[in-house]
């Protein structure tokens, strides 16, 4: 059974193109992965291998924070995996998120900014056809450019783990991280932006809209560094099962309100 007919295949395709097209879009979808995985953990890699840890204030109190199986780790060692474990999650988050969220703004309200969306209404698809391709294309993006992200990520840990003796650094929170929760955070920022996409009215509107979405996640990871609780296995697999509850509501609220009457608006 095909996912998308011809038809929906080509409209997704065109999606791509525009959206790449774009230089904003373009702009977000490289620099925010390559900012996430790649500059920002070389850094800390570079800081925790050349600055003396007794020159860095709260390093014995960070190091409380470490799990059971890192506790025989010196200080170096402690706070790259810190960096791994409680830091570089939230960075990788971002990933999936904004990219799907930039990738429905222009997708639905770029249609509307550059006046093709009352042609595409025309066209012989019909209205679900035009969703179900529009939003599966999106989620394609997002999914291919946070793989590549996972993969470039994976490689500088490696290099960090490998400089510093530790073991690989790949475990169960990021098992269920990569498997779960992204694709759960893909699918919000995609349908999110589409039930809020009628009531925006550009697509830097609807952007700067998608930016609040990433507080929660900010929210969650910094939380850990109160000592009240630490995101696990367990609540990282929670937090996936709820979201993807979500994830099915607001599909269903979309596909009922996804009308030519609310987007014509």
């Amino acid at each position: 059974m095909k996912i998308l007919s011809p038809a929906e295949k080509a409209l997704a395709f065109r999606d791509f193109e525009d959206i790449w097209d774009n230089k904003t879009s373009r702009s977000i979808l490289i620099l925010v992965p390559l900012v996430m995985v790649l500059l920002l953990p070389v850094v800390f890699l570079i800081f925790f291998l050349n600055v003396p840890m007794t020159r860095m204030n709260g390093v014995e109190q960070m190091l409380l924070l470490l799990h059971a199986q890192a506790s025989g780790m010196d200080e170096r060692q402690g706070m790259f995996y810190l960096m791994t474990n409680m830091i570089c999650p939230m960075f990788f988050l971002m990933i999936p998120l904004i990219s799907s969220s930039v990738s429905a703004a222009y997708s639905f309200v770029g249609e509307k900014e550059h006046g093709t969306l009352e042609t595409l209404l025309l066209t012989p698809l019909g209205i679900r056809k035009i969703l179900k391709a529009k939003v599966l294309g999106c989620v394609l993006l997002s999914a291919v450019g946070t793989c590549a992200s996972f993969v470039l990520f994976s490689i500088v840990i490696a290099v960090g783990d490998l400089m510093l003796s530790m073991p690989f650094y790949f475990n169960w929170n990021w098992l269920v991280l990569v498997f779960l929760l992204s694709p759960a955070v893909m699918i919000f920022g995609v349908v999110f932006m589409v039930l809020t996409s009628a009531k925006s009215k550009s697509y830097t509107e609807s952007v700067q809209t998608s930016a609040y979405l990433v507080l929660p996640i900010v929210l969650l990871f910094t939380g850990q560094f109160t000592g009240l609780y630490q995101v696990g296995a367990e609540l990282l697999l929670l937090i996936s099962c709820v979201l993807l509850a979500v994830d099915f509501l607001i599909w269903f609220l979309t596909a009922r309100l996804f009308t030519p009457e609310k987007l014509l608006r």
